[in-house]
């Protein structure tokens, strides 16, 4: 599942007590063309929501939404929550974020801004929150020290203010001789569902940190750097 964010709705009906989307710009989970969907009148509706399908204008597959009606609103209360069915929902970080520690409200908002403009193809747009979403990193990290200082410099002195070992450090004593987890994987006690299946997110996020950003940031920096050559 995804949010469709609220920016990307073009227009509203009145559903009971909330509006509930009209009109969605939205990526297809199919084609994966940025394109308008509107949205049908063939509810299936509940107590909780609304199911309804709708063609994508490009490829022409039908796509589901799920519009949570109770207990769903935003922040005033008045337009619902509503949501795409993308299977490879969980692959956008904008899906993942707000659930982080310690981020800042402002690279959040700043971030989805980027990717709403990005979608609209709103080219000089997106280069001004791109650039935003950079620096809102960067003053997370180094404060006062990134005042003045060109971008370039700025990420250059990062990882002298950025302990990026303590995620992998931090995960030591978990494997600890004496403790329950090194037991479990020595087949020493028993593991149960919930536990086996927090050491699977476990692995997948030792990967991801090790090898998949790594190699995603390499092979994006290579794109760019033949891009301008």
């Amino acid at each position: 599942m995804r949010r469709i964010n609220p920016g990307s709705v073009n227009s509203y009906i009145r559903y009971g007590n909330v509006k509930i989307p009209k009109s969605i710009q939205s990526e297809c989970p199919k084609c994966r063309i940025t394109t308008e969907f509107v949205i049908n009148a063939n509810f299936q509706s509940s107590k909780n929501g609304i199911l309804t399908e709708t063609s994508c204008p490009s490829c022409k597959k039908s796509t589901v939404f799920i519009i949570m009606t109770k207990d769903g609103h935003d922040e005033q209360g008045e337009h619902a929550d509503t949501y795409i069915y993308d299977v490879q929902a969980s692959k956008h970080l904008i899906n993942h974020i707000e659930s982080l520690p310690n981020i800042p409200k402002d690279l959040i908002r700043a971030y989805r801004s980027a990717i709403n403009v990005h979608q609209t193809r709103e080219n000089s747009a997106t280069a001004v929150m791109s650039k935003r979403v950079i620096e809102s990193i960067l003053k997370h990290f180094l404060k006062e020290k990134s005042k003045g200082q060109p971008l370039a410099q700025q990420l250059e002195i990062l990882p002298n203010h950025v302990d990026l070992a303590k995620p992998i450090q931090s995960l030591s004593h978990l494997l600890a001789a004496d403790g329950s987890l090194h037991k479990m994987l020595e087949l020493e006690t028993e593991m149960d569902y919930e536990t086996t299946s927090l050491l699977v997110d476990l692995l997948e996020n030792i990967i991801e940190y090790l090898f998949v950003l790594p190699g995603k940031i390499e092979v994006t920096h290579n794109k760019i750097t033949k891009k301008f050559s």
